[in-house]
């Protein structure tokens, strides 16, 4: 399809490089440098930086705008998603910009340079490609994306296939990727490109989706979200972001995670979460909490979440602080947030955190054996104790507290992991006891239903402390299930669990336990990733 980018709506032209605003109150000429006018520092001026494309609507124009949206599909006799569809592999606006190798630190903030240099943050399968030029993308309105048909599939596949995925979706339950991110996909720029872009990666990876669309779409999509991201953060960097603006920050950065965990399961160095930490921390600290959005809690409980999970596998990549966690224990209700996006009660959340951050004290020496020891044992004694049946529940459906005993025993195989991986063998009597908990919970919860991909986690933590053949087995044919149903083939959790069995069975180096931790980021590895279960 044929679009002239820059070309106006109505009959007044639209610069792609508006001069700042400074200089557009004076009236004279701007020489247009990023992210200060040059103008404006000789004179000695504020400048005023230059104004966003994209617009934000509340939630009242963002519910109108989907209703709109909904009829205007229809009125094109869009074909269904589940039809055979051919999407084109279109092109993402371009520039001649390419991506340079860079190495950051995992906990260095995420840059607009990082985001736009380092060749992790793309894909670890396909080549680099152009990355489109910040007057490009914040010139791209959303609604010459969305006129394509492409896209439109893409969207409706998003909300009709890939969300059930992406959370517990029983009657009575609000979605809360249609509810947040949908809104924010047909208002703003990046949103809808994370958006596009993880669909794409989704319905090629599905069983008949290759045929349909390329992979080379996503990556694009990638991209592109990507750069708007960076046009966010380098605003932030200078005069700061609003509300509306942080909660797409928050959205873009899910989307880019969730679509690392759909392509491999691995976020290359854990950028992403770890880049809007300090976003996350500003957000939850707030005095106005009143203020804060629905959706803002939403995508803040979900990134807390990514962040406990990929400190399971090392302490030392938990990045979001206790204020964080602490914010969402306080204020999330049982419909909506972390529960209904996971299953696990923010209760054993908040606490597994306590021990991980404990964990990463103790690492970097500013906590003695003896307190963490203890540390260990108050967070023990509490997961043994708690009342599964005093916890609130979104609903009424039982497989809740299934859910909720399988975590409980996820994080006491965690806990009792530590200070030593290595020291206690996956026979002894209390490992032995989790390992069966989570898989009996498994049993109690039909295959086919909503929950049951939200036991991958345990399952996993539970796979990997057996030695036991039909144990192993269960647990196999159990995530095969899993993966089959969501689509999410979780590569690299498969390859660190085969790889645990494999030493288990041949006892290569004489450990007295195998710690799934040594495949996700022991010393002897050269890069340490994310490894993210969702």
């Amino acid at each position: 399809m044929s679009m002239n980018i820059g070309m106006a709506r109505g009959s007044r032209a639209v610069r792609k490089d508006p001069a700042c605003g400074t200089c557009r109150k004076k009236c004279r000429k701007c020489d247009r440098t990023r992210p200060i006018c040059n103008r404006c520092k000789l004179k000695g001026l504020l400048c005023e930086g230059y104004p966003p494309r994209f617009q934000f609507c509340d939630s009242t124009s963002a519910d109108a705008a989907i209703g709109a949206r909904a009829q205007e599909s229809e009125g094109r006799s869009l074909p269904s998603t589940r039809e055979p569809v051919h999407i084109s592999n279109q092109k993402s606006p371009a520039s001649a910009q390419d991506l340079a190798s860079s190495d950051s630190p995992s906990h260095e903030r995420l840059s607009p340079q990082t985001l736009l240099r380092d060749p992790s943050l793309t894909s670890p399968q396909e080549p680099l490609i152009d990355v489109p030029s910040p007057a490009t993308i914040t010139s791209y309105p959303v609604d010459e994306v969305l006129l394509t048909n492409d896209s439109q599939r893409l969207l409706i596949y998003f909300d009709l296939d890939l969300s059930p995925h992406l959370t517990i979706a029983v009657d009575g339950m609000e979605n809360p990727f249609r509810v947040h991110v949908l809104p924010l996909a047909y208002q703003h720029t990046g949103v809808l490109h994370a958006v596009l872009g993880l669909s794409a990666c989704h319905l090629h990876l599905s069983s008949s989706g290759a045929a349909r669309v390329e992979m080379a779409t996503a990556l694009q999509h990638r991209v592109a979200a990507l750069n708007v991201l960076a046009i966010l953060l380098g605003k932030e960097e200078v005069h700061g972001l609003t509300a509306a603006e942080d909660e797409a920050v928050l959205a873009i950065v899910l989307l880019l995670v969730l679509h690392d965990i759909c392509e491999l399961g691995i976020s290359s160095h854990a950028i992403h979460l770890t880049g809007v930490s300090f976003l996350c921390g500003r957000v939850a600290s707030s005095s106005a909490a009143s203020k804060r959005s629905r959706a803002t809690m939403f995508f803040l409980s979900a990134l807390s979440w990514l962040d406990v999970v990929r400190g399971f596998s090392g302490a030392e990549k938990l990045t979001y602080s206790e204020d964080v966690r602490r914010c969402i224990l306080d204020t999330m209700s049982p419909h909506a947030g972390l529960h209904i996006l996971v299953g696990c009660p923010p209760a054993i959340f908040y606490r597994i955190g306590l021990v991980i951050a404990a964990a990463k004290r103790h690492l970097e020496g500013s906590l003695a054996v003896a307190e963490f020891q203890t540390i260990l044992e108050n967070a023990e004694a509490f997961l043994r104790g708690i009342d599964l049946e005093a916890i609130e529940y979104p609903t009424q459906h039982p497989e809740w507290k299934q859910l909720a005993e399988a975590y409980r025993h996820a994080c006491l195989l965690r806990t009792m992991r530590w200070p030593d991986t290595f020291s206690i063998p996956c026979e002894d009597g209390r490992i032995r006891e989790s390992v069966t908990a989570i898989f009996d919970c498994c049993a109690n919860v039909p295959m086919g239903s909503s929950f049951y991909k939200r036991l991958l986690f345990p399952l996993f933590l539970a796979a990997s402390d057996t030695s036991i053949s039909y144990e192993t087995h269960y647990a196999s044919l159990c995530i095969d299930e899993i993966r089959r149903s969501t689509g999410f083939r979780h590569a690299a959790m498969m390859e660190v669990l085969e790889g645990v069995w494999e030493e288990r069975k041949r006892k290569t180096r004489g450990w007295t336990n195998v710690p799934w931790m040594e495949f996700t980021c022991s010393e002897s590895m050269k890069q340490q990733h994310a490894y993210l279960f969702f």
